[in-house]
């Protein structure tokens, strides 16, 4: 078999139009998918923003065997690597590999055999569509936003932090959620709106049942995780995109203390919280370092941001949730 040269990236072959894909529509971008993902269908884009393309054992052996050691970076749950084409090589150990393409419009896809379709997809939305979405110059944000009186509301945090299990809470309330993990902001006729993406939400076995405990078809992340995939119903998720009301970063007070407090932010540290909140991290060319500040700088000077400190116990999140309404609806009442 004759080597792949560094610039084959996953092209996918067509007869007509779109022959053999699915076309979706995530974080306001048009995909196209060899693979069948559980998510609507849409019409088809004339130019689709992402291609996903499955390819076999063999193809991606041939990559693989092109990447110098070195330039592998390994860590405990993946490995990826920057190839010399531009393209980004990406790897979780016994589940799938991925290549997206120097110029982010197509993410080769391959199973590795451990993995359930549920988990594939998840990371397949998430982590290795980011680095699509950098490379195509949009800033995803870590973060998961709920729908509060037609608005989104973001909470950004590290992993950890408890963004989905605020989400799960406000879910449970009867509040919609629009994404969980990845979020994009985009203006629409100069309001910044933030964007719907998968039907789902991860959560630890505990808030699963708690909050959701009539879902079906929750599957582990993965063979050694602890979260859960739980799907929503058509009507726990909106179809976006909304405006943003604003955000508010997660935080813990001091030990022994149950006092849940908002703050709001001032400019300088809104800024900072966007600049952490990035969702990828690996690409840090000068061009993406330059574009990651600029995104972070125009969104704290758009989008109110307030620090959220609460205890990190399920007992007291019905009144975080409470709080937050406030806050929100008592800016809406003044005009913010």
């Amino acid at each position: 078999m004759p080597s792949l040269p560094d610039s084959v990236i996953a092209a996918p072959e067509e007869t007509g139009a779109s022959a053999g894909f699915r076309h979706y529509g995530l974080y306001g971008i048009s995909l196209r998918s060899e693979i069948p993902l559980t998510y609507p269908e849409r019409p088809a884009d004339a130019v689709p923003d992402v291609t996903f393309s499955l390819k076999p054992d063999r193809w991606f052996a041939e990559v693989r065997a092109r990447i110098p050691d070195t330039d592998i970076a390994d860590e405990w749950w993946y490995s990826h690597a920057q190839r010399r084409d531009g393209s980004v090589y990406l790897r979780w150990h016994d589940w799938f590999e991925f290549v997206i393409s120097a110029d982010g419009r197509t993410i080769a896809c391959g199973r590795l055999g451990h993995a359930t379709p549920e988990s594939f997809q998840t990371y397949l939305l998430g982590p290795v569509l980011s680095f699509a979405l950098v490379k195509q110059g949009h800033e995803p944000l870590h973060a998961t936003a709920v729908v509060v009186d037609g608005k989104a509301v973001g909470f950004l945090g590290r992993c950890g932090d408890g963004k989905s299990t605020l989400a799960a809470s406000f879910l449970h309330a009867g509040h919609q959620i629009l994404t969980d993990d990845l979020l994009l902001i985009r203006e629409i006729g100069a309001v910044p709106c933030a964007f719907p993406g998968p039907g789902r939400i991860k959560l630890f076995p505990e808030i699963a049942n708690r909050f959701q405990p009539l879902a079906r078809g929750r599957t582990p992340m993965g063979p050694h995780a602890r979260k859960l995939i739980v799907p929503l119903a058509g009507n726990e998720v909106s179809d976006g995109p909304l405006p943003m009301h604003g955000c508010f970063v997660l935080d813990r007070p001091p030990a022994g203390s149950l006092d849940i407090s908002i703050a709001p932010l001032s400019a300088s540290e809104s800024l900072l919280a966007f600049v952490g909140a990035a969702f990828n991290t690996r690409v840090r060319s000068p061009d993406r370092l330059k574009r990651q500040f600029l995104a972070a700088e125009r969104w704290s000077g758009r989008l109110p941001v307030h620090r959220l400190t609460y205890p990190r116990t399920l007992t007291v999140l019905n009144e975080v949730r409470q709080t937050i309404l406030h806050e929100v609806r008592s800016a809406r009442r003044a005009g913010c």
